[in-house]
């Protein structure tokens, strides 16, 4: 009987690639639709919970799940929606590629929440790594904060309130997922389901229209929830399973490096030299700050 040829390691490899690039247009997405980020944020979600629906049915996914587990996702779901609504925010003050850089400070944001709630420890590294991160903000937004316009400072805050959000969105993912083993695509049809009714409610309160104004708009806001959230979501959780954490924290850092690319060549983002040292530096802290060994 011959022997079963062994899995290519290098189709992991691929997805992760596949999915790193597909969930970098996000950011550009949202800055083309020409919708108020709560709107975006509905949108968003809505076009994803539709494709993932779409996809566990195909997949023939069981949609069974405990009580306890469909609670913490309702909890990431909303944490989820709040991170958007800072995020969307930041989009539109500090443009896409600054606004991914700084939400990806979770990286932080998580280990200094499980130190405390979950008592692991922190590492000098994970110091070490704080201080380069630092350093590479002040070399993207110089050490004169107040010097910098009001919309850019608003714009940098929404991005650490991302950051915080989407931090507590991970470990209460990370909760449900531990309690019971669960397809990542139903999992995230619960998240996708629970942001799309937040802002259902939301954005009519927060004085937003529902309204799409063109096509562009809306191929960008299916973009973001098909291309993104769906597509690219499901190829790196399929492949972070046959990958180290290493070289998937090495091909995740393709998101806020190609988003700051994309902001460059797509809206004429003006940079310095010392903006891009600056993002080379938070880039290294991030995988730094990941790192496990």
């Amino acid at each position: 009987m011959a022997t079963p040829t062994p899995a290519s390691p290098v189709r992991p490899l691929l997805w992760l690639l596949t999915g790193s690039i597909c969930i970098s247009f996000a950011p550009i997405f949202i800055r083309l639709a020409d919708v108020s980020p709560d709107s975006a944020g509905f949108y968003r979600m809505l076009f994803a919970a539709l494709s993932l629906f779409l996809l566990m049915r195909l997949k023939g996914v069981s949609p069974f799940m405990q009580q306890k587990t469909l609670l913490l996702l309702f909890l990431s779901g909303l944490f989820l929606s709040l991170d958007f609504m800072c995020w969307h925010r930041s989009i539109n003050y500090v443009g896409p590629g600054l606004s991914t850089l700084i939400a990806n400070f979770q990286v932080f944001f998580t280990a200094i929440f499980s130190y405390f709630l979950f008592k692991e420890n922190v590492s000098r590294m994970f110091i070490g790594a704080i201080v380069m991160a630092t350093f590479g903000m002040f070399f993207i937004t110089g050490i004169e904060l107040s010097s910098l316009d009001e919309g850019y400072r608003l714009g940098i805050l929404f991005g650490f309130g991302t950051a915080i959000f989407y931090s507590a969105y991970i470990l209460l993912l990370k909760s449900a997922m531990n309690h019971q083993a669960i397809s990542g695509v139903s999992a995230m049809l619960v998240v996708a389901v629970t942001c799309t009714s937040f802002f259902g409610v939301i954005t009519p309160v927060t004085d937003s229209s529902f309204m799409i104004p063109d096509a562009i708009s809306l191929w960008a806001l299916v973009g973001a929830g098909v291309i993104c959230t769906t597509i690219g979501w499901s190829l790196i959780s399929t492949a972070i399973k046959k990958t180290t954490a290493t070289i998937t924290g090495l091909f995740l850092l393709m998101q806020p490096a190609l988003a700051f690319v994309w902001d460059v060549l797509f809206f004429s983002r003006p940079t310095e030299g010392r903006e891009v040292v600056g993002v080379l530096l938070i880039l290294s802290a991030i995988y730094v700050g990941s790192y496990r060994r």
